[in-house]
């Protein structure tokens, strides 16, 4: 009898953590970042009666987290992916809106300028044509001044939007880096607190969304967080220390912005920025919006620089 009771209270003890751990997924089941946990049984050790053994019921092993390291690695390299188009697009849509607007643009005021240039030259005496002319001139200058204002606005914004989303990288590494010195207090990942780990992979997605990161896994959980091309180079964050990244105007191109790690102690230069949300911001100033200005700039200085008979003549 006293066997059937200690097995039996051994079922219930363990079937009652095993309810608890469902009673916790059910409750997480909006909490951001929360993976769902298992619960892992293991049968008691048989007591042996005469020449054969009996079992002695069930005890509680260990929680699980349905975790797959494979999965959330290409998670968070297809999180880099999208986010990187947001902005682009974005901004893109933007900046097209400005060309083709016709408050703004440079359509209308070039027709009005072709138009009054033709009428003028038909009819150099008339002063009305004159007038136009003068008006329609100026009217194309101020387009050109406009254009170059709101180029200079989403230069501005952009700069601002990477500066922004630098700072929260810095602070998501230092996140880390305190994480993994509270990892560390355990050798391995399966001593390690199921809600400590789900915090550590949020983070990661949370920074994977602003740039594309590379990682490595210690035995205890603990992670090493690299920018660069290899995990040995642009190292964000290993054991508890992070190295926090500064962005400047080149040297060379004041248009275009350098990342740099660790300005102020061991200075490492960063690759060119592809993914994640800053990599959209960067290929839309580097592909879309520089491209677009120097344009500008160029089709400005054709029609205000003087012609060749005119330099002949000064």
């Amino acid at each position: 009898m006293s066997d059937l009771l200690s097995i039996g209270s051994s079922g219930v003890t363990a079937y009652q953590r095993a309810l608890a751990t469902v009673s916790n997924n059910i409750a997480n089941v909006n909490t951001d970042g929360y993976t769902r946990q298992d619960v892992s049984l293991t049968a008691n050790l048989p007591r042996q009666v005469g020449s054969s053994y009996l079992g002695t019921g069930a005890r509680f092993d260990a929680v699980q987290r349905q975790y797959d390291a494979f999965v959330e690695s290409n998670l968070r390299n297809s999180n880099s992916d999208l986010q990187s188009q947001k902005p682009l697009l974005s901004y893109v849509n933007r900046l097209i809106d400005v060309m083709g607007d016709e408050s703004i643009g440079l359509t209308t005021a070039m027709n009005r300028f072709f138009e009054s240039s033709r009428d003028l030259a038909s009819d150099p005496a008339s002063v009305v044509s004159r007038s136009i002319f003068v008006r329609d001139a100026d009217g194309l200058a101020a387009r050109f001044r406009q254009l170059a204002g709101q180029f200079e606005l989403l230069d501005n914004e952009t700069r601002q939007s990477v500066e922004t989303d630098v700072g929260q990288i810095n602070a998501l590494s230092g996140q880390l880096a305190l994480m993994n010195k509270q990892l560390a207090k355990h050798s391995s990942t399966a001593s390690q607190p199921s809600e400590l780990l789900d915090q550590r992979d949020l983070l990661l997605r949370e920074l994977s969304s602003l740039i594309a990161v590379k990682t490595k896994f210690e035995t205890n959980g603990a992670v090493v967080v690299s920018v660069g091309d290899t995990l040995d180079q642009g190292i964000l964050v290993k054991n508890n220390i992070s190295r926090a990244i500064t962005v400047n105007s080149s040297q060379i191109d004041p248009g275009k912005l350098e990342f740099v790690i660790d300005a102020y102690g061991a200075p490492e230069p960063m690759p060119g920025i592809a993914s994640g949300k800053i990599g959209g911001v960067m290929s839309f100033r580097d592909q879309v919006l520089n491209p677009a200005a120097d344009a500008l700039d160029n089709f400005c200085l054709l029609y205000t620089s003087p012609s060749p008979r005119d330099r002949q003549k000064s």
